[in-house]
């Protein structure tokens, strides 16, 4: 038998699957990997499948045609004008069926990875956001912040009753737009920015002069959305952390700048700090990774506190 063996056939048939395999097996997962890698399948899943059908087609139609060129053209002396006829032609037919159906196999994995992980990051934002809701009510019910806003309107009721009525407003309206939230996974720019309005208006009337805020919002941008009651923890950690009065102001800046909303303000240290272990900030962190890949930005010099929110497309 082994007389008998042809071993340049026996290297010729490993040669011609390498070629079958390495060209379009491992091609195919290429292919897939990388569109994986541009197109994110949650977001971007119909942009990723039409690349997927033409960059796949394109490939598997030009690999197929090459190959059997090579095999039938180039090595078997086959003439040209017969590579596109009869058998051959339903040859190269069935190799691109074949080969296209292994692709489908690749992107289909791909497709069933990501549908793993989204409901993955499902479950983690649904954690995420009770923590949100349990941190944002805790502060707005930290006796702290009850006991100082009552002092300010007791001491408003006699000496201004006009501004002890907005103040009460402002005040039930925090705590109504808080609740509201419970349910939601996104606000628009321009909610959150009313909210943010009507919290220093309450901080303005206990500092007065120091509390400064201004709002630079881009205005094809305020449908643009953000995670809900990300400026209730950011705010609230400016009040917690710095010293204000009329000689040592605050300065709150919001603004839209590229594709991010900016939250700065200055810093004026107390002497005693108050324990922070960054889990309000961790926490907006965690939620915008569901929805986009861009980073919450946190940058911090000697002189000003900045916090950079990614800004979602309101599609």
């Amino acid at each position: 038998m082994v007389n008998r063996l042809n071993w340049d056939i026996f290297y010729s048939a490993i040669i011609i699957s390498s070629m079958y395999c390495f060209g379009l097996a491992m091609g195919s997962s290429v292919i897939s990997t990388l569109l994986d890698y541009k197109f994110n399948w949650q977001s971007q899943g119909k942009k990723r499948l039409v690349w997927g059908i033409i960059i796949t087609v394109v490939y598997v139609v030009t690999v197929i045609l090459l190959i059997d060129y090579y095999l039938l053209v180039k090595l078997q002396n086959l003439p040209f004008e017969h590579f596109f006829k009869g058998q051959y032609l339903w040859m190269h037919l069935f190799y691109i069926v074949l080969s296209l159906g292994i692709s489908a196999f690749f992107h289909a994995k791909g497709s069933m990875q990501a549908l793993k992980v989204a409901l993955t990051q499902k479950a983690l934002l649904e954690n995420q956001n009770i923590a949100s809701q349990y941190e944002a009510l805790k502060n707005q019910v930290d006796p702290h912040f009850l006991f100082n806003s009552l002092n300010v309107l007791s001491s408003l009721v006699d000496e201004n009753p006009a501004t002890a009525h907005k103040f009460i407003n402002r005040l039930s309206y925090i705590y109504r737009y808080v609740l509201d939230q419970k349910d939601k996974e996104l606000v628009s720019i321009e909610e959150e920015l009313d909210f943010a309005e009507q919290y220093v208006f309450l901080q303005k009337i206990r500092f007065e002069e120091g509390v400064n805020f201004s709002s630079e919002i881009d205005a094809s941008r305020m449908k643009d959305l953000i995670i809900p009651l990300a400026f209730q923890i950011l705010l609230e950690n400016i009040f917690k952390h710095n010293i204000i009065s009329d000689e040592q102001p605050i300065f709150i800046s919001i603004k839209t700048q590229d594709d991010y909303l900016v939250i700065s303000n200055n810093i004026n240290k107390k002497s005693i700090r108050q324990p922070s272990h960054n889990l309000g900030l961790e926490n907006i962190k965690a939620r915008y990774k569901y929805f986009t890949n861009a980073d919450v930005i946190i940058d911090e010099t000697p002189e000003q506190f900045c916090v950079k929110l990614p800004l979602i497309p309101n599609l």
